[in-house]
This record gives structure tokens, C-alpha cells and sequence, in this order.
């Protein structure tokens, strides 16, 4: 198992874009997917291709001659890390179309809410100030990835052309689960009284949430941060740490449980990365492994549900709890359980 991304630390692509969100008032003009004129659509979807391709190659040159004036103008130097970030972090080959919007507008500078309406909790609203008469907004999303991004680009007309107004990218989904997926895991294991994984799985959810910055929200967003909040509170009465194991004789203190993705083909998925401080000098590997098959034999205990919710549970033990700023020296550990 060598491929693991720690998921606490990824980075966020950070987007750019011409204005700041509106109030939130709706679009009184919106075509959406299939509804859209099809002349309409086929001038965009191959700027859409365009746009895709050059990110992923990291051709700076190219997405700057897509944006529009004003953007290019505020975009200054991000626009570069911007692409080059993504073609680097992703590199991904194709990508969906998730979701298109076409908007007509009376008035410039309106603010304008882009609402899906799939009754699920997969919808979300895209909000943005109209700078065009006419604008396109794409929402797309990368393919075949163990981290795919999320794509946003909100297209002005400009004369004949489309300008890209906003241009906006971060993560969307992990091992092919976006944020409402692990939302639902997270209530399915604090409903079986799985509080560990529970939390875990919230802590993906946050960081999925927008992937899209401010102009991209889930609908039931106030009920995440609501349970969200719930869980932590309980999280916080039962563990505080660090977490003492004073059932081994070395008295191993827990300080950080995180969820990890690893990549490894087969045994792909996220799992809790569980770090600890052992009083055991890191060069004595054999009371090293001794202490931690120990830890194995009880975490079941310590953690109700983790053994039945993770077909591998990771560890990390150190002598000394990091300052955050470096890694610091350790030895890695990993448990294959029963499930």
C-alpha cells in the first residue's frame, strides 16, 4: 500500500472569477440541459472541449485567450497557477458534462441563482452576478480518476464570442464519491454508533462541499453543518485528545484520527489514519510491532465500529506529536481487518 493522498492536507484549487456571489434572486430567464437551443449549445460545447483540454495540458496560453477582458485583467498571475496546478494535480483525459445553464437577462449585473431540481440531495445552486445579456454556465466534472475535479465556467457573450466570466475548479468527488455520498455514510455509521468513521466521513463531506468556491452550494447545505456539528460535539464528549490506551502496558497516546485515500489498485478507498505517540524509540522496530499488535487486538474497543466499517485501518506511530509544519519521524502500520 503506497499510494495515500493524507486528505486532511489536499489542496483546493483556488478558482478565480470576475465578481462576487449576489443576493441569490433566481435567473428570470434560465434554459437548462436539454432545453437549451441546440445552436446555442453547439457553439459552446466545443469551448468546453477547448477549455478541458488546454487545463489538463496546463497551456496557459490557451485559457487566457478563452477569458474575457475583464477576467484577464483580474486574473493577473493565477490564471497560471491555476492551470498548471490542475493539469498537474489531475491530468485527467475526458469529462462530463454535469449540468448547463443558459440565462438571458434584462438587466447587466443582476445576481442570479442557477437551481437544480433532481430532488435529491445531490442538488445544488450555482450564484453569480450576470455580466452579459447572455451568459452560459458549465458545470463539468473530470473522468476516471480516484480524485476527480469539478469544473465551473460561466461564459458572457461578448458581440459574436463567448468569454469566460468565472472560472472556478476544485475537487468533487474521491474514490468516486462526491460530498452528499459520504454525507449519507457518515448518518448510516453514527446511526449504527459508529462515531469514529462517522466523523471521518463528515470531514470529507466539508471538504467536498464547494468545489466550486462560494458560487457552487448544495441545497440542504444548512442540514450538513447542522449534523456536521452534532457529531463533533459528541465526538469531542467521548474522545479527547490526546487519547491515552491505558490497557497497553507502553500507554500509547492517540492524538489524530484523519481519513486517507489510497490509491493502490485493489485496495483503492479511504480509511481512518490513526497516529499515535509511543514512548518505544522509533529504532526499535520488534517493540514497535509488538505495541501496535496490541493496539490492533483492542481498537475494536476503543472504537465501536471501526473493525466492521474499514476493510484496513492505518497507523502511524511517532515519539513526539508533530509541530504541523513537518511531517516528523515515524513508522507505519497496517491492519487488514476481518471485513
Amino acid at each position: 500500500m503506497k499510494k495515500s493522498f493524507l486528505l486532511s492536507v489536499l489542496v483546493i484549487i483556488i478558482g478565480i472569477a470576475i465578481q462576487g456571489c449576489g443576493n441569490g434572486n433566481k435567473a428570470a430567464n434560465t434554459w437548462t440541459n436539454d432545453d437549451i437551443d441546440a445552436e446555442i449549445k453547439k457553439q459552446v460545447s466545443p469551448l468546453n472541449d477547448k477549455l478541458f483540454n488546454a487545463i489538463m495540458a496546463s497551456d496557459v496560453n490557451t485559457v487566457r485567450s478563452m477569458l474575457s477582458p475583464t477576467l484577464l485583467q483580474k486574473a493577473g498571475g493565477k490564471i497560471d497557477t491555476l492551470v498548471n496546478s490542475t493539469g498537474k494535480s489531475f491530468n485527467a483525459k475526458a469529462f462530463d458534462v454535469k449540468d448547463e445553464y443558459y440565462t438571458k437577462h434584462h438587466v447587466k449585473k443582476d445576481p442570479d441563482t442557477l437551481l437544480t431540481q433532481k430532488g435529491s440531495d445531490d442538488d445544488y445552486m450555482v450564484t453569480y452576478r450576470a455580466m452579459n445579456e447572455e451568459m452560459y454556465t458549465s458545470v463539468l466534472v473530470s473522468q476516471n480518476l480516484p480524485i476527480n475535479c469539478l469544473i465551473l465556467v460561466v461564459y458572457g457573450k461578448y458581440g459574436n464570442d463567448w468569454k469566460i466570466n468565472i472560472l472556478q475548479i476544485g475537487e468533487y468527488t474521491i474514490d468516486g464519491k462526491n460530498s452528499q455520498a459520504f454525507y449519507k455514510l457518515a448518518q448510516k455509521y453514527y446511526d449504527g454508533g459508529d462515531l469514529l468513521d462517522a466523523a471521518n466521513m463528515l470531514v470529507l463531506t466539508s471538504q467536498l462541499a464547494n468545489p466550486a468556491g462560494d458560487f457552487f452550494k448544495y441545497r440542504n447545505e444548512d442540514t450538513l453543518k447542522n449534523f456536521y456539528a452534532k457529531v463533533m460535539e459528541d465526538a469531542n464528549k467521548i474522545y479527547n485528545f490526546p487519547y491515552p490506551i491505558r490497557d497497553i502496558k507502553t500507554i500509547p497516546q492517540i492524538f489524530s484520527i484523519t481519513p486517507e485515500f489510497v490509491a493502490d489498485k485493489g485496495q483503492q478507498g479511504v480509511y481512518p489514519m490513526i497516529k499515535y505517540r509511543s514512548t518505544i524509540k522509533l529504532t526499535d522496530a520488534e517493540a514497535l510491532k509488538a505495541e501496535n499488535r496490541a493496539l490492533q487486538a483492542i481498537i475494536g474497543k476503543v472504537f465501536p465500529g471501526i473493525l466492521q466499517n474499514n476493510p484496513f485501518i492505518l497507523y502511524k506511530a511517532y515519539n513526539s506529536t508533530p509541530d504541523g509544519k513537518v511531517p516528523g519521524d515515524n513508522y507505519n502500520f497496517i491492519q487488514k481487518t476481518s471485513n
